[in-house]
């Protein structure tokens, strides 16, 4: 049975091993899978709320257009380019959360990290080839889903 809320255990184990499975194909391929807690973080989202990984997606493709046109206007590269990225993502997410807050409160239960995800998906998809970009974070994210939810599903994770 899944847990309604994901235990912390869980979510650490989660999230180790979406670091091994992105060291994996960062290591196998020179890839990085939108970074190394991304497809983690990703895997446990998909778990506990499809509607949040959905947001997430939509808040990617807003961030890397956002980027796309602050390009146009402003030098961006190396660290400048990373932080503008994960501002912009903070800034659009946190704008999402205001609208979207009162009418779905739980939907931002615990998502600290919801907020940088897209940054980093999106930092990925300016640094690398963009298909090679959404095939590697979608596989590494879906190989580590398929090893939380059977954990969860045979009862091998810690539930409390």
């Amino acid at each position: 049975m899944i847990p309604a809320v994901l235990t912390p255990e869980i979510a650490a184990i989660g999230i180790a091993i979406g670091l091994l499975f992105s060291l994996v194909c960062y290591l196998t391929t020179n890839l990085s899978p939108g970074g190394m807690i991304t497809p983690g973080w990703l895997a446990l989202t998909m778990v506990e709320d499809l509607k949040r990984a959905a947001l997430v997606l939509g808040v990617t493709v807003l961030t890397y257009l956002a980027t796309r046109l602050l390009q146009k206007n402003v030098i961006l590269y190396g660290k400048r380019l990373f932080a503008a990225v994960v501002l912009t993502a903070v800034v659009i997410q946190a704008g999402v959360y205001l609208v979207l807050q009162t009418q779905y409160p739980l939907l931002y239960a615990n998502e600290t990290l919801g907020f940088i995800v897209p940054g980093l998906i999106a930092y990925q998809l300016e640094r690398q080839p963009k298909g090679a970009t959404l095939l590697s974070v979608s596989t590494v994210t879906l190989a580590n889903y398929v090893v939380l939810m059977a954990g969860l599903l045979l009862g091998v994770m810690p539930t409390s």
